[in-house]
């Protein structure tokens, strides 16, 4: 074993042991859903290894080829998923067939290149150089081993907690209350029908669904989509350690790329959205290549490689397909700042961006072109007043605004830049009186500073560009959730590395006296991190057994214990088709059910407003061939405090419902709040059925 290849092997073990030491139930899922995920990326690999031999990356170092390749794979797995869904043509076979044709493709690129000779770039000869002169260097090789164990808690603790059936880890994002609402309840309704189509009760699944696409496929290859929710979760977390291994492979090799992958690999955000099938991750994944593509033009101002160029553009309109926000905080941000410090006539400057432009909008076209055909609206529920929109309204998009606003008080430029701070760099709690570190942890902002006062770089500048241009459109343009600018993670740790830059290329420079402080800095700020990561996994841990009674360990694997577990799977009968109010996370209602998120339109609530009578309100559902109606009240309390909910659903009305025959169900389990949740029986009509 080759010394440089020591730390991985450490990584390995030590991520191993500390998983088993979590909970030995681990290692029975990853060698099964594991292996979906595992499929999924060696063929999203093949897909890609063609069009990034095509593009000119061939001379690449493996590492940069192979992230090229799996970015652009999974964006023409999801397109492929996106046709074949839409077309009503998406099964376990053609999945599998897909899966098969990017394993064959990518297997006949790995035979040619080996029986072909292809000269290699020069970044990868003098990373050889590199590596030849500093291998036998001790310190460095320690400070190697260093960093990678700080990357073996956040490898333990997501790999952890996406092996957790979906709902019940972290309570800052409403325990992944996301996903159940969309990112898995959407491709679950594909799955269902055999078919994409608009689902007019549920506008976040007209979002682009780059990702979702991924959990779709999974569901298919799996049997179903509860069988893929941890196999989903893991793709989700496997996308964040290939954001981690991209920014590495864009770093120049040694300590440095050990440094860029500990400040990025153990950045909280990164493990919180890692452990749930968000789309976070997938969207860091493509940003970091395209980022490294754009990076590598500063260092070639000279040359124009319109190949690149494209790439880049296609891998930044592929993070705009997994979140809007995407769309500006990569594509748009990253154009501005490329173009702002790119040394060429103005002319030469706008034809680059341009072709960047060109990739964005070809990589995210075909969600346009579906929103386009199942709305009426590209940018579906946005610009209404331009496009308009099918199943929505001048009020939706006005409830939208507001609920998506930052508070009347606090929305003034002081206001913003507080909001910013606490979520950037952390905040003072007010009941213990301590300092609460933010999920971006200490770390990255420093580092990231550090590394552009020491290599003062036209990179440098770039990176530095961006990062301000994320931050700027976050705070002016969002209600400021730290999850939304994620995308920052990519410019501050690549930047970050641009202190190992002149050290490594220049050994005899007078930046070399600087290596070892940062590199020390490195390593003891990333313990902080984990030290956070690891401290929020015990409290979380420690909060869920106190209300459950369970161990969270213990449900390591067992989704259909949380099936055969919901609330509703227990109160309605199997044939039941119920009709919920409030409710949207329905992932694991294993019951006929139609349910409205709140910014949506409910048909029966609307009809209810109308000025119907409570008994055609019961007559108007009994036309639906619904059963059972049911009121989440606590949700739509929530709901009514936080994003509005229809006025009409009051205690008071369903009095009146029940007056005119609605039959309460009574739970007959102790242990169910029946005033956070109420079922109801629809009564048959007398001589007939209901």
């Amino acid at each position: 074993m080759q010394r440089e290849h020591l730390p991985i092997v450490i990584l390995l073990a030590g991520a191993g042991l500390a998983l088993t030491w979590l909970a030995r139930a681990v290692w029975y899922v990853l060698p099964t859903d594991g292996l979906l995920v595992a499929a999924v990326i060696a063929a999203a690999a093949g897909w890609g290894a063609w069009p990034t031999a095509w593009l000119g990356f061939g001379r690449r170092p493996l590492g940069q080829q192979f992230s090229i390749a799996t970015a652009l794979g999974l964006g023409i797995l999801s397109t492929l998923t996106l046709a074949l869904g839409v077309a009503g043509l998406l099964n376990s076979t053609t999945v599998w067939i897909l899966l098969a044709i990017g394993g064959v493709a990518g297997l006949a690129r790995v035979y040619l290149a080996q029986h072909k000779t292809e000269p290699r770039d020069e970044s990868e000869s003098s990373s050889v150089t590199r590596r030849s002169a500093t291998k036998h260097d001790a310190i460095t090789q320690t400070a190697c081993i260093l960093l990678a164990l700080s990357l073996v808690v956040p490898l333990a603790v997501t790999l952890f907690g996406a092996s957790l059936p979906p709902g019940l880890i972290w309570e800052e994002e409403a325990n992944g209350y996301d996903a159940l609402e969309y990112h898995l309840q959407g491709p679950r309704e594909y799955y269902d029908a055999g078919r994409i189509t608009f689902l007019p009760h549920n506008v976040y699944t007209s979002f682009p669904q780059q990702m979702e696409m991924q959990y779709l496929l999974l569901m298919h290859l799996a049997g179903g989509a509860h069988a893929a929710a941890i196999a989903s979760q893991l793709l989700h977390a496997a996308c964040g350690i290939l954001a981690v291994l991209a920014l590495a492979c864009w770093t120049r090799a040694g300590a440095g790329r050990w440094a860029v992958a500990a400040i990025a690999g153990t950045t909280p955000w990164l493990t919180q959205v890692g452990c749930l099938a968000y789309v976070e991750n997938g969207m860091l994944l493509f940003a970091a290549v395209a980022a490294g593509l754009v990076v590598d033009q500063i260092r070639t101002a000279g040359v124009l490689d319109w190949r690149a160029v494209l790439t880049a553009g296609i891998c930044a309109g592929l993070a705009g397909g997994c979140k809007y926000t995407a769309l500006v905080f990569v594509a748009v941000s990253l154009a501005l700042a490329w173009l702002m410090i790119m040394r060429a006539p103005l002319r030469v400057r706008l034809t680059r961006v341009a072709i960047f432009g060109v990739g964005t909008l070809l990589a995210f076209c075909p969600w346009l072109i579906r929103n386009a055909a199942f709305t009426g609206n590209p940018v579906y529920p946005f610009a209404y007043e331009w496009f308009g929109g099918a199943a929505w309204s001048a009020e939706q998009a006005e409830q939208w605004s507001t609920a998506h606003a930052v508070p009347a008080e606090s929305d003034t430029l002081p206001g913003r830049l507080a909001i910013a701070g606490r979520e950037l760099f952390g905040s003072i709690d007010a009941q213990t009186q301590t300092f609460r570190l933010s999920l971006f942890g200490p770390g990255i902002f420093v580092l990231g500073l550090v590394g552009l006062l020491m290599r003062r770089s036209r990179r440098g500048v770039l990176l530095a560009a961006w990062s301000v241009l994320i931050a700027v459109g976050w705070i002016a343009l969002t209600f400021i959730p730290g999850r939304f600018a994620m995308p920052l993670i990519v410019p501050l740790a690549l930047l970050a590395g641009e202190s190992f830059g002149l050290a490594d290329s220049q050994p005899g420079t007078t930046t070399r006296r600087w290596h070892w402080p940062v590199l020390l800095l490195v390593v003891a700020g990333v313990p902080i991190n984990d030290a956070l990561l690891a401290s929020r996994l015990r409290h979380h841990a420690r909060r869920w057994e106190q209300r459950t009674g369970v161990p969270l360990r213990m449900l390591i694997g067992q989704t259909r214990f949380i099936v055969d577990d919901h609330l509703l799977n227990k109160l309605l009968p199997a044939d039941a088709h119920a009709w919920l109010v409030g409710d949207a996370a329905v992932f694991y209602v294993d019951r006929r059910i139609h349910y409205t998120v709140t910014f949506s339109r409910d048909p029966w609530i609307e009809f209810a407003a109308s000025g119907a009578t409570p008994e055609q309100c019961i007559a108007w559902l009994r036309e639906q061939d619904a059963t059972h109606v049911v009121f989440a009240w606590a949700e739509i309390d929530r709901l009514r405090n936080t994003y509005g909910f229809a006025a009409i659903v009051t205690p008071d009305w369903v009095a009146r419902l029940e007056t005119a025959g609605l039959r309460r169900v009574r739970p007959e389990d102790d242990r169910i709040d029946a005033r956070a949740t109420a079922v109801y029986e629809i009564p048959p009509i007398k001589g007939g059925r209901t």
